[in-house]
């Protein structure tokens, strides 16, 4: 015996399903989209990164060469250059002469010595002795020598572009991202 039924099975979505869709879709809009979009964030990591690497590489480079590495940042470029010779020009990594990086449209950097929370007008001068460490040629109230046997109280200095932070030991010359 068969059993005809007149039941038909339907195919759609409940409303409950496609209400919750739509919510989770517009949860996601308004969290993720914007950050697609807006690509301030992305090019003041950029220009973060690109800082960190270069006041790495002048340390490494001064501390290779007995010192004579110049760097100098200002709010829209930063440079790596020798110091003491007439030819300051250095090849950057990536093979271009002179080491010169521009930032981003909008993107600015600023130092702040870390002691008073005082901002260094540009430029930032530092020239990295032979041992890697920073002689601030912007605070020159903080005279230094490379090897003298005064105690080095100058300050950290702390150099911000948008929400991203480098700071620079004012002892190693070590430059790094603090830790959140």
């Amino acid at each position: 015996m068969q059993v005809i039924s007149n039941i038909q099975k339907d195919n759609g979505f409940t409303i409950v399903e496609l209400v919750v869709t739509i919510l989770i879709i517009g949860i996601l809009s308004t969290t993720v989209a914007p950050r697609f979009f807006g690509t301030k964030s992305f090019e003041n990591r950029k220009a973060s990164d690109e800082l960190l690497s270069a006041l790495r590489y002048a340390q490494q480079l001064a501390m290779n060469r007995g010192g004579d590495i110049e760097f100098i940042l200002n709010s829209n470029s930063f440079t790596v250059q020798r110091s003491t010779t007439e030819d300051k020009k250095l090849r950057s990594p990536d093979g271009v002469i002179p080491y010169t990086k521009i930032f981003p449209a909008g993107v600015t950097a600023t130092a702040i010595n870390t002691s008073d929370s005082v901002s260094i007008t540009p430029p930032l001068q530092l020239n990295y002795t032979g041992l890697g460490q920073p002689i601030n040629l912007s605070a020159m109230d903080h005279p230094l020598t490379a090897f003298s046997n005064e105690p080095r109280n100058f300050p950290t200095i702390q150099i911000k572009i948008g929400d991203f932070d480098i700071n620079i030991e004012s002892e190693t010359g070590y430059a790094h991202k603090p830790q959140p």
